[in-house]
């Protein structure tokens, strides 16, 4: 029992020094001045009881900006339009023969098949829409012709796609377009 409490008394030591050792030193005159408290803006109270303390904050200054314009040319994406394999050229001729003797399947048939050798053609496309505007699928010629549009690389391809897209528009008896496309044949 006794040294039980030799234990609790020792332990009792212990913290006793440990708090003497964490107390705050006593300050001396040293002859500093002591920092004066940053002013604060007043507090503002709104209606409802919110008090709203404003703090510093530097004041945006307006500076105008130098704006740099890249160049505006557009630079022409090059779509490989298969126009350099063999095969592509082959089915794009037999495609051509069978239009001009009116076996309007036979010319589809060739004409997708260049398509997936080379899908980003736009003659595919353009043969395509004569196709189905020769089989009185006027929408389906104009969709088609306004696809190939986008595969388009010159002058020359794009007015034959507007050529189509008007044929199409004259089909369905549609003013709007046939205006656009007279107007993008002009332009050409």
């Amino acid at each position: 029992m006794v040294v039980m409490q030799i234990k609790y008394l020792g332990v009792a030591v212990l913290f006793l020094g440990l708090g003497a050792c964490q107390s705050t030193p006593v300050q001396t005159g040293s002859g500093k001045k002591p920092e004066p408290a940053p002013t604060q803006k007043p507090k503002v109270e709104t209606p409802d009881g919110v008090k709203i303390i404003p703090y510093e904050r530097p004041e945006i200054k307006r500076q105008p900006m130098q704006v740099i314009v890249p160049d505006q040319k557009v630079q022409a994406q090059k779509f490989d339009d298969g126009h350099d394999i063999p095969a592509f050229n082959q089915l794009i001729k037999k495609t051509e023969a069978a239009f001009r003797q009116n076996k309007w399947s036979e010319a589809e048939n060739y004409a997708l098949q260049a398509q997936r050798l080379a899908p980003q053609s736009a003659e595919t496309y353009l043969w395509l829409a004569l196709i189905a505007s020769h089989k009185n699928q006027a929408k389906n010629a104009e969709s088609l012709a306004r696809r190939g549009l986008s595969f388009a690389q010159n002058d020359a391809m794009r007015k034959q796609l507007w050529l189509a897209i008007l044929k199409s528009a004259q089909q369905q008896q549609n003013a709007k377009t046939i205006a656009e496309a007279q107007a993008k044949i002009k332009a050409l």
